[in-house]
């Protein structure tokens, strides 16, 4: 067969086309030219089969065109071609399908024929055949690709809309309109703001229109505002976003429903203000550490107990207060949760020692709980300052202790009191029994030592029963001073003379010395007469035979009276010195005991100084004596004023 071309030459301006020149220009054609003879073989291939179908024209030309068609296609490629080969000379629509390439691959080729089986020359259908494949991946893949985001946009769980230029909805999802409650078709062009809340759309509409003239220069916009569905009377809390599209000068952008995460957050605002009001007013003081030891919360109680401000102490670790161990160990060994189990109570009332920041160390008592969040691992203790307790409790049993011996001393007293009225009494009762038995008889000289004997056996009584007397009324409050003008060194001579007789029967001497120029003064003469005899009974008691017992009186260059009783007897454990002053108690309680007395000297001289509002103080080593120090204050001094009154 012929392929049909015209021949020519140059002449006149016009172009002959020869064949030489056609097979050059067919050569690099797009498409690939072939003839279809009547029985479907190809009687002519273009060069360009080469390039474009990967075969040369020799290797074409005589095959079945069937035979290269995908097998799927070949019935309609063959009754495409027959019914072309019966239709008149035209150009038929294109048809597609698959060629198989030199390489083995299937190519797209689209075929456009038209029937030239009248023309000698060509006797067939002329086919122009173009590889399409590309052009059909790029479509499908964008098929594909739109599907995706059809598919995307209508199942993502935010709403997401694309504008024009002027800022029109032109397309909506179907969340969108879930969102705002309103149709797809109400959200296009600006009908979404018709759901905006009232309060909220002419900010939300003016922050809009802001940028559009700006096109793809546009800053991305985000907008925070509430749709508003006046039937249920619902807002719903929403964010929106926006931001320019490349080349077509629209927008795209997303509606979030935030109305969830918002009810949450003030929900945990309010949970955590709640807590952290609970936690701060709480008297016991409340922190928490991590698993690293270090604080993440601390409430007010515990800046007031430790004296630091939460600032200075959260994310620092714990060791600067007490040991991280207390929180996280229990006996000795790291806590661990079962299986399954997140909070677990560690330990209750447990107690150990903290440190202020000032260095001050101090008892509390803790309870700690252990909990676990996403694997990490959080302590909280709650401390409890018991140095109060504790002091109250030694306090207890200070005073338990001091009621067990005050009624031990009690009792001792009783006893003691029952052997020292005895004495004086069997005195009493056995010279009256004498004189009893001597009744008619002549007087004889040893009636007034018997006389002598009782008088002083009475006086003993009654200074025994006076001394318990005035240290009852102290004790209840009921002591009365009768305060007058009164002449120390005659109070001294007075005291000295009243005690001469004890002192002469122990062999002990008295020495006086008085400073001359001592002032009078205002007190209760019976009473610190009385202080200073027992103070110079004692002396003498607890003095050696021809031992001086020396009482003074003077005044200090601070003002104050002194009187002061010193001996050189056995003297006192300085350790004991604090328990001669509590009255009922003797430092020997045995009824064998060297020395008697009810235990009332010291005490009762103690208190009726302190009732002057002075001072009695005991100086004193074992074996070296004793020196007991009366001081009466500056104001009970009188001047010549004061006597003239």
């Amino acid at each position: 067969m012929t392929v049909l071309v015209t021949l020519g030459c140059w002449s006149e301006g016009v172009v002959q086309v020869n064949e030489k020149t056609m097979r050059a220009l067919m050569r690099n054609a797009r498409d690939v030219a072939a003839v279809v003879a009547p029985d479907g073989s190809l009687s002519y291939v273009g060069e360009a089969a080469a390039r474009v179908l990967g075969y040369s024209s020799d290797r074409l030309i005589g095959t079945q065109l069937i035979d290269h068609a995908h097998p799927d296609e070949r019935d309609e490629v063959r009754r495409r071609i027959a019914a072309r080969l019966i239709a008149p000379a035209s150009v038929s629509s294109p048809a597609v399908f698959r060629f198989r390439h030199a390489d083995g691959r299937w190519r797209w080729v689209e075929a456009v024929s038209n029937n030239q089986s009248d023309d000698p020359d060509i006797g067939g259908v002329v086919l122009n055949v173009r590889d399409v494949t590309e052009q059909l991946d790029t479509a499908e893949r964008l098929r594909v690709s739109e599907a995706r985001y059809q598919t995307l946009a209508e199942t993502a769980p935010v709403g997401i809309f694309q504008t024009d230029s002027a800022g029109e909805v032109i397309f909506a999802n179907a969340r969108f309109a879930s969102i705002a409650g309103l149709t797809l078709e109400q959200l296009l062009g600006s009908g979404w703001l018709d759901a905006v809340h009232p309060q909220d759309r002419a900010q939300v509409e003016a922050d809009w229109r802001g940028g559009l003239d700006r096109g793809a220069a546009a800053a991305p916009l985000l907008l925070d505002f509430r749709f508003h569905d006046a039937a249920a009377s619902v807002d719903m809390r929403v964010l929106c976003q926006r931001v320019p599209l490349e080349g077509d000068g629209g927008f795209i952008g997303t509606i979030t429903d935030v109305s969830e995460y918002v009810r949450t957050a003030n929900a945990l605002l309010l949970s955590e203000a709640r807590n952290k009001a609970t936690v701060d007013t709480a008297a016991d003081a409340i922190l928490t550490m991590d698993d690293d030891d270090c604080v993440v919360s601390f409430n007010r109680a515990a800046e007031e107990m430790f004296g630091v401000a939460a600032p200075d102490i959260l994310w620092n670790r714990l060791d600067s207060l007490f040991p991280a161990a207390q929180l996280r160990e229990t006996d000795g060994q790291r806590f661990e949760f079962p299986p399954g189990q997140t909070t677990a109570v560690i330990a209750r009332s447990r107690s150990i020692e903290a440190r202020r920041v000032d260095g001050t160390v101090f008892p509390i008592e803790l309870s700690v709980s252990a909990s676990e969040v996403e694997g990490r691992r959080f302590y909280t203790g709650i401390l409890r300052d018991v140095t109060e307790r504790r002091r109250a409790e030694q306090e207890m049993i200070a005073a338990r202790e001091a009621a067990e011996a005050a009624d031990k001393a009690k009792s001792v007293f009783v006893a003691t009191v029952s052997h020292e009225l005895r004495t004086p009494l069997n005195a009493v009762i056995g010279f009256a029994q004498l004189l009893e038995m001597k009744q008619g008889e002549p007087t004889t000289e040893l009636y007034p030592d018997y006389v002598r004997s009782i008088r002083q056996s009475g006086e003993q009584l009654l200074s025994i029963i006076d001394d318990i007397l005035d240290i009852t009324r102290i004790q209840t409050g009921r002591l009365e001073l009768m305060e007058t003008p009164l002449d120390l060194d005659a109070l001294v001579t007075q005291a000295v003379s009243d005690m001469s007789f004890v002192a002469n029967h122990s062999a002990v001497r008295l020495d006086v010395q008085v400073d001359e120029t001592l002032p009078p003064i205002r007190g209760d003469e019976r009473r610190l007469r009385q202080a200073l005899c027992n103070l110079i009974s004692n002396g003498v008691k607890f003095s050696h035979p021809n031992d001086v017992v020396t009482v003074s009186a003077g005044r200090d260059a601070d003002g104050w009276v002194t009187l002061v009783v010193r001996d050189t007897g056995i003297g006192l454990d300085p350790a004991n010195i604090p328990r001669v002053t509590v009255p009922f108690v003797q430092l020997d309680q045995s009824m064998a005991r060297r020395f008697d007395g009810l235990g009332l000297g010291l005490p009762l001289a103690h208190r009726l100084v302190e009732a002057h509002g002075g001072s009695l103080t005991i100086e004193s080593q074992l074996e070296q004596g004793c020196a007991v120090t009366i001081r009466l204050p500056p104001e009970r001094v009188l001047s010549l004023d004061d006597l003239l009154r």
